[in-house]
């Protein structure tokens, strides 16, 4: 898991090193990332089921928290994204997850960095600071989520295993960029052909 966080981090640094001078735009780093088990036979199985609503991972649900969701269209937005990505892949949905082969659980999370520095400035008079002021500076920027996991079951499995996950990172703008985010989505599954059945 260590291996993999750092392969994940030093993708980001790899990505940045593509902008020199800075991006452009936000969706200049926006990073998808993929993984599956090498040994899962994705071609033998052909239907999935997926809840109507994408979880926000906050709060406290450990303490009996109840759980968010995504806000509407946005929801429905990236739901439809991803089960036409699923159709065009040979997959049928299936309402009841107890009758699927896969089940596919999107979440979504945001996270703020805020940043504090405090600047003085000084004129000196030989080894001495006769007058100057002093400033408090903030800066700060939000990232989100989404990640998209497929889970087997059933009598093969002692427990619910995790067979593909699919991560979009990427800055957050202030407003939902529909166009943004149905790409990332596609790139997600743009490079798990894998995940095509028959």
């Amino acid at each position: 898991m260590k291996t993999k966080i750092l392969l994940f981090l030093g993708m980001i640094v790899a990505l940045g090193a593509c902008y020199p001078g800075g991006a452009d735009y936000y969706s200049d780093i926006d990073v998808t990332y993929t993984n599956y088990e090498e040994d899962f036979d994705f071609a033998s199985l052909n239907t999935y089921s997926i809840p109507d609503s994408i979880v926000k991972v906050e709060g406290d649900l450990a303490e009996g928290e109840d759980p968010e969701f995504v806000k509407e269209p946005y929801n429905t937005q990236m739901l439809t994204r991803i089960r036409s990505n699923m159709d065009a892949l040979g997959w049928t949905r299936v309402e009841n997850p107890e009758e699927a082969d896969l089940v596919l659980f999107p979440a979504a999370w945001t996270n703020t960095t805020i940043y504090y520095w405090y600047d003085y400035w000084c004129w000196y008079y030989p080894y001495y600071c006769g007058w100057g002021w002093g400033y408090p500076s903030v800066s700060s920027y939000t990232t989100g989520t989404l990640v998209m996991t497929l889970i087997a079951d059933g009598e093969d499995y002692i427990d619910p295993t995790r067979v593909w996950t699919g991560a979009i990172n990427g800055l957050l703008s202030g407003s939902y960029n529909s166009t943004r985010v149905n790409n990332a989505i596609d790139q997600a599954f743009t490079q798990s052909p894998y995940l095509k059945t028959n």
